[in-house]
């Protein structure tokens, strides 16, 4: 009835240790995409239609406005499944659900979480040069791609975290809303964290909330990248629980480290991080290559930026050829009539 999870810690330590604990099963599931059978539900069924909502973590810096990661993708496909699973009698084309349909109102909505990564740079949209949250990249794939209707599609666009994203995730939406019955839906290598910090959260002067968490393989991601992930999960995880969670026991107490305490909510440490670029570039630094590869970061991240940086280019460079062509031809026309409408 329960299962048990051990984090390794880093071989290079001089004191090896490892961090146990142990969280109920039975409100935690698994989606392997390479070995599920579609006909099949991915969670029970009677719980995905008792949901109220379904929430998706972010994670990682978008490929282009509508491509999450890969492994951010493989939360979307889950969520989408579950979604049309809760619709009776409907068609089903390559697990997509039709999007024209009236039997929706009583299926769970889709939270897409996260506005960026805080430690990398975000993509910035070539047509109006704002940044593309990654909640928007969720929500795109789920609307163009999985066709999910959009109104049970929401965007959440104010957390830089795990830590945010379930405080803003309650405040911006489930207590306004009223959506009690919720799934978090997140990668292996993020779950324990998560459910540590959701668990706290949600838990908070409240007992209406019913959480339940699903945990999708890690797709995409290299053997050393959800090993430095791991690490940096691990270190997490045990500082929610034995000090943050036992620290700040109330919303209000969360409120507040947010607003004094966190580097992207705080107002001094925004002030210092956009007038000292060593400041605001020292996060970034200290994380080893692997690990801001499980972002999204360097190698393909560095690749999408120039490309974007590319894309923009080319773009200015094609209008401003398309401009001279004209006023060549312009021009060629003015001088050749020139003549003939001064003898008239």
């Amino acid at each position: 009835k329960y299962l048990c999870r051990t984090v390794r810690t880093s071989s290079q330590s001089p004191k090896r240790s490892t961090f146990q604990f142990i969280m109920p099963a039975t409100n935690v599931y698994h989606y392997s995409p390479s070995s599920h059978d579609h006909s099949s539900p991915i969670i029970p069924l009677s719980l995905a239609r008792s949901l109220d909502a379904i929430l998706v973590l972010g994670g990682g810096v978008p490929s282009s406005p509508s491509l999450p990661p890969q492994y951010v993708m493989t939360r979307c496909d889950a969520a989408a499944q579950i979604f049309v699973s809760t619709i009776p009698n409907m068609t089903k084309k390559n697990g997509k659900s039709n999007n024209d349909h009236e039997s929706s109102a009583s299926s769970p909505v889709i939270l897409c979480l996260s506005a960026g990564t805080a430690h990398l740079p975000q993509l910035m949209s070539a047509h109006d040069g704002l940044p593309v949250w990654e909640s928007t990249a969720s929500a795109a794939y789920l609307l163009e791609t999985r066709n999910v209707p959009k109104s049970h599609v929401y965007a959440e666009t104010t957390s830089y975290d795990t830590i945010s994203n379930a405080f803003f995730a309650r405040t911006s939406f489930t207590d306004v809303a009223g959506w009690n019955k919720l799934l978090v839906v997140t990668n292996e290598f993020h779950m324990d964290r998560t459910k540590a910090i959701f668990d706290w959260i949600f838990g908070i002067d409240n007992s209406k909330y019913n959480l339940h968490y699903l945990s999708c393989d890690n797709t995409g991601l290299s053997d050393e990248a959800v090993h430095a992930r791991e690490e940096h999960e691990a270190r997490g995880e045990r500082n929610v629980r034995t000090i943050l969670s036992q620290r700040y026991t109330t919303m209000k107490d969360v409120w507040t480290f947010l607003t004094t305490d966190h580097d992207f909510f705080a107002a001094d440490k925004l002030v210092k991080r956009a007038l000292h670029n060593d400041l605001s570039n020292a996060a970034s630094a200290s994380a080893s290559s692997a690990l801001k590869d499980s972002y999204g970061g360097t190698k393909d991240g560095q690749k999408l930026f120039e490309n974007e940086g590319v894309f923009l280019s080319y773009r200015i460079l094609m209008q401003g050829a398309a401009c001279l062509v004209f006023g060549a031809f312009f021009g060629f026309g003015v001088l050749r009539n020139r003549g003939k409408y001064h003898y008239q």
